[in-house]
């Protein structure tokens, strides 16, 4: 069976046009779940960004089969670098707390 796997938001969706030949719904929730597990790890610096995201998995007929969400908890080495990152954004050059900035 070929599966879609599209990344989904409140506020967008990113498409996947060619699928992935899979034997069944299980290898395909492994593929999923892969997938996000390997997308997080990788984008450390950006998981924020991720936050809220699902990966949607849909069969050739359009159906959602199941989704997997990127709001599993983080690794304690994201979310140092998401701290830090938060921290860069609210300082000013000085080096003092910049209260205005929206971290």
């Amino acid at each position: 069976m070929r599966y879609y796997f599209n990344l989904v938001s409140s506020h967008h969706t990113i498409i996947d046009n060619e699928g992935l030949e899979v034997a069944d719904v299980d290898e395909a929730r492994t593929f999923a779940r892969e997938a996000v597990a390997e997308m997080v790890q990788d984008g450390v610096p950006e998981i924020a960004h991720w936050r809220g995201w699902e990966l949607e998995a849909r069969d050739a007929s359009g159906t959602v089969l199941f989704t997997v969400g990127f709001d599993a908890p983080l690794p304690a080495e994201a979310r140092k670098a998401e701290a830090q990152a938060a921290a860069e954004a609210s300082t000013n050059e000085d080096g003092t707390y910049a209260y205005n900035k929206a971290a």
